[in-house]
């Protein structure tokens, strides 16, 4: 331990976790079984850290962008092109303008303008209120969903904005207009959007038959929703646009549960789904062409 940090120290701990010897064994169950293993403060010492039940790391946590609580109790493993959007592309360089760096210039009239065009309205970066999030986040899951299929790079898809333009605003249509470009079929942005709904669709549905029972497993983690935020990578103060653009902080907040709640209704019905089970319904199935799959669900009473 003496020499962490140092080549040898990572070079030595990763092998020993790979071939699970010694104390390597205890930590490739992961952080979380680990955690448990060691008893003590062990388990007290992950509780911040963890996004989920597999234990990824929490990265523009729900607490400070209620958005992304939806995009991480959607998911299976950490939803990191859908996080980014949200979090590392948008909001954390705003917080560089309301901090008055040098040469930024994402300022809160231009978060505005970006959230009507990619999120659906200027309320999904108001983060002092949880409307305007389901829509952002459905908006986001089927782009980024669709970006991954045709294998757009995180780190410039979707070019939400740009010191080029005269608005700084970027153009959300420019992966369907690579796509088409690609395949010589023209493929219009809302057209790429349905792909990747119907992706996420399909991807619902594995989840289903792999025992995700809708509203029952669509959780984040407990401590959301009870321990206050304190600070965040990127961001010590907690600093996100509010009401108007004005420059507020979430420090001290939780994700409250029964906003969460009403959040996920709300997200439910944008999608198709079944409110009151946060279950896939037949009809949207067939509407997506996935009739196949509806009746599955159906003869496994996955759908309704």
């Amino acid at each position: 331990m003496l020499k962490m940090g140092s080549l040898e120290f990572i070079e030595t701990l990763v092998k020993k976790i790979a071939l699970k010897e010694g104390f390597g064994d205890v930590l490739a169950r992961g952080p979380i079984k680990a955690a448990d293993s060691l008893g003590g403060k062990a388990k007290d010492l992950l509780t911040g850290l963890v996004s989920d039940s597999l234990g990824h790391k929490v990265e523009f946590c729900a607490r400070l962008l209620p958005t992304t609580g939806l995009l991480y109790a959607m998911e299976p493993r950490q939803p990191i092109p859908q996080i980014s959007e949200v979090g590392a592309r948008l909001v954390f360089l705003w917080t560089n303008w309301a901090n008055k760096v040098p040469g930024a210039y994402v300022s809160s009239n231009v978060m505005r303008a970006m959230a009507k065009r990619f999120w659906g309205s200027e309320l999904a970066m108001d983060f002092s209120t949880y409307e305007g999030k389901a829509l952002a986040a459905k908006k986001v899951q089927d782009r980024a969903v669709a970006n991954e299929c045709v294998i757009l790079c995180l780190y410039i898809f979707p070019i939400q904005h740009s010191p080029s333009t005269g608005d700084y605003v970027g153009d959300p249509s420019v992966e369907s207009k690579i796509l088409s470009a690609v395949t010589g079929k023209e493929i219009d942005e809302e057209e790429l959007h349905r792909i990747g709904e119907r992706v996420f669709n399909l991807h619902r549905a594995v989840m289903a038959r792999e025992d995700h029972r809708g509203k029952e497993s669509d959780k984040v983690p407990e401590f959301f929703h009870t321990q206050p935020i304190e600070s965040e990578v990127g961001d010590p103060e907690c600093l996100v646009p509010g009401k108007d653009g004005e420059i507020i902080s979430r420090k001290g907040e939780v994700l409250d549960r029964e906003k969460f709640e009403r959040m996920k209704d709300e997200y439910y019905a944008l999608r198709g789904w079944d409110v009151a089970t946060g279950l896939q319904t037949k009809a949207k199935l067939q509407e997506l062409g996935l009739q196949d799959i509806a009746a599955e669900l159906e003869t496994r009473g996955l759908a309704v």
